[in-house]
C-alpha cells in the first residue's frame, strides 16, 4: 500500500490527557533486542495525548529494538469519509504528528502503530477502518496495512486492507498483522469458514507460505488471556517455520477483571528476542 501525501483536516481541539502518570517495566535484555512491544495494562483511553505521552516516556528509556511495535487502535483520529485512500492520508498526518519532537530514532529503526478511525464509534456495522503504519525511521518513509479478517460484528463496516500489503521486505521478511488476522492461522477458523471467509484465508495462507516471512508483528486491540491467540501462534509457527521472531502488542484490560495473570499472557505472545515495554496505568 502506497504511502500517502501528508495531508489533514483542520483540529479544532485535542482532548487532554487523562494519564497522570505512568509507571514503566521493562523486561526483556534492554541491550539490542529484535523487537520490543509497548504492552499497556489498565484501561487505556487511546487519545492522541497519552499515546503521545506513552511515546515520549518510551523515547528517554535506555533500550534498542529492531522493531518497536504499539497496539491496535494506539491513537483514534477523526472520521472522514469512507474513501480509504482519504482515510489514509488522513492517518499519515496524525502519526506524523503524533511523533513530531520525539527522539524514537535512539531506541528503533522500525515503529508501528495502530490507529483507528469509526463513522460510529458504538456500532461496528457503520463504516470504520483499523489501520497499521510501519515507519522507517531512517528512511522517513511509510508503509500501510490494515485488518484484512474482521470480526463477524465488522463485516459490513469494516473497509478491509488488500492482503498483499501486509507483507513488507527491509532487512528481514517481515509480515505485519492486524489484530483479528491472526486468527487466519486459528485451525478451528481454517476449518469452519464459509464463502468469502474460507476464500480470504486460502489466499492469505498462500502468500504466506510463498513470503516466507521471518518477522511477524501483531496488533491485537486487547488481549486479558493468555488462550486468545495462543492457538493462532502455534499453529502459525507448525505452517510457516520461517519465522524466527514474532510478538503481539495490546491492552492487556477486561472490565469485570482480567482472565489470565499478565505474566502468563506475555510469555505465549512472543518468540524470540523480544523486549516488553509494560506501562501500569
Amino acid at each position: 500500500m502506497r504511502s500517502p501525501k501528508s495531508k489533514i483536516t483542520k483540529i479544532n481541539r485535542i482532548a487532554t490527557s487523562n494519564i497522570a502518570e505512568v509507571a514503566l517495566n521493562i523486561t526483556g535484555d534492554s541491550g539490542f533486542s529484535k523487537i520490543g512491544r509497548i504492552v499497556i495494562a489498565g484501561n487505556y483511553s487511546r487519545k492522541f495525548e497519552d499515546a503521545r505521552k506513552i511515546l515520549e516516556k518510551v523515547s528517554e528509556c535506555n533500550f534498542k529494538a529492531e522493531y518497536l511495535i504499539t497496539c491496535g487502535g494506539f491513537v483514534e483520529f477523526p472520521w472522514v469519509n469512507r474513501d480509504f485512500d482519504r482515510l489514509l492520508e488522513e492517518a499519515q498526518a496524525w502519526c506524523e504528528r503524533l511523533l513530531n519532537g520525539i527522539g524514537i530514532e535512539n531506541i528503533t529503526d522500525y515503529l508501528t502503530i495502530g490507529i483507528d478511525s469509526y463513522s460510529n464509534r458504538t456500532n461496528l456495522r457503520k463504516p470504520h477502518v483499523e489501520l497499521v503504519g510501519l515507519y522507517d525511521v531512517k528512511t522517513d518513509r511509510w508503509h500501510w496495512t490494515g485488518k484484512s479478517y474482521p470480526t463477524h460484528d465488522q463485516e459490513k463496516g469494516l473497509l478491509r486492507a488488500e492482503l498483499d500489503t501486509h507483507f513488507v521486505r527491509l532487512r528481514d521478511r517481515v509480515m505485519v498483522l492486524g489484530c483479528h488476522d491472526l486468527t487466519m492461522f486459528n485451525r478451528r477458523a481454517i476449518a469452519n469458514a464459509g464463502g468469502w471467509r474460507k476464500e480470504t484465508i486460502k489466499r492469505f495462507l498462500s502468500k504466506a507460505r510463498e513470503f516466507k516471512p521471518e518477522v511477524v508483528l501483531q496488533h491485537p486491540h486487547f488481549t486479558d488471556s493468555e488462550r486468545t491467540w495462543l492457538v493462532s501462534w502455534r499453529n502459525l509457527e507448525r505452517m510457516l517455520d520461517s519465522v524466527r521472531h514474532y510478538a503481539s502488542a495490546g491492552v492487556y484490560y477486561r472490565e469485570g477483571g482480567e482472565k489470565s495473570k499478565l505474566d502468563e499472557v506475555l510469555k505465549v505472545t512472543k518468540k524470540g528476542r523480544v523486549i516488553d515495554l509494560v506501562f501500569r496505568l
